[in-house]
């Protein structure tokens, strides 16, 4: 069971991605042109996390299932922390078309250039990607390109060390099941032997 959920967990950067719009972005964060590259680079980076987790392995089943708490607190942590960073950057507008609302996500700065600053002084991030569109030539003439930066490496890698630490937490489950069904075996040929001598 855990070698499944790692695989599927390895896999949702780039399954997110055929996903309507209004769930796409909780699969992974709108980055902008970037965005299929980092997909790409989250998946590889995943598969990587299963080859730490088995070579990483401890001897015992005991330190390896420390390891598995420790990968399951670390993906908590970081998850808060995605969520918070995904508050403040992420935008979501709502488009209505003739047949229904379409959702578009994108990720904003926290600093507005001088531009958006003399012409939309007392709009809301909505309000400015609603005048501007939401390609991200426009994005940058509204936000500073250091702040878009940074927030965007900021969701990526929170996104990231989620990610990262659930595979690896679940690809230490599956060493850890390994380690114990050896350790039952081993039990079951030294009773046998203990039987066979007496």
């Amino acid at each position: 069971m855990s070698g499944w959920l790692a695989g599927l967990i390895s896999f949702v950067p780039l399954v997110s991605k055929p996903l309507p719009e209004s769930f796409r972005a909780y699969g992974f964060p709108p980055l902008g042109s970037l965005e299929d590259t980092a997909r790409i680079l989250a998946f590889v980076f995943a598969l990587a996390a299963t080859y730490f987790a088995f070579f990483s392995r401890g001897s015992a089943a005991r330190s390896t299932r420390k390891r598995v708490t420790y990968g399951f607190g670390v993906a908590l942590v970081s998850l808060m922390l995605y969520m918070g960073l995904f508050q403040c950057f992420v935008r979501t507008v709502e488009i209505p078309s003739e047949k229904t609302t379409v959702q578009v996500s994108v990720s904003v700065g926290f600093e507005r250039t001088e531009f958006a600053k003399a012409n939309f002084g007392g709009d809301s991030d909505l309000d400015l990607l609603r005048h501007r569109g939401f390609n991200d030539e426009e994005i940058q003439r509204l936000w500073t390109l250091r702040s878009l930066v940074i927030s965007r490496l900021g969701l990526y890698f929170s996104y990231l060390i989620l990610l990262l630490s659930l595979v690896t937490a679940f690809s230490w489950g599956v060493v850890y099941e390994m380690q114990e069904t050896q350790g039952s075996g081993r039990e079951k040929t030294v009773t046998g032997n203990e039987e066979n001598e007496k």
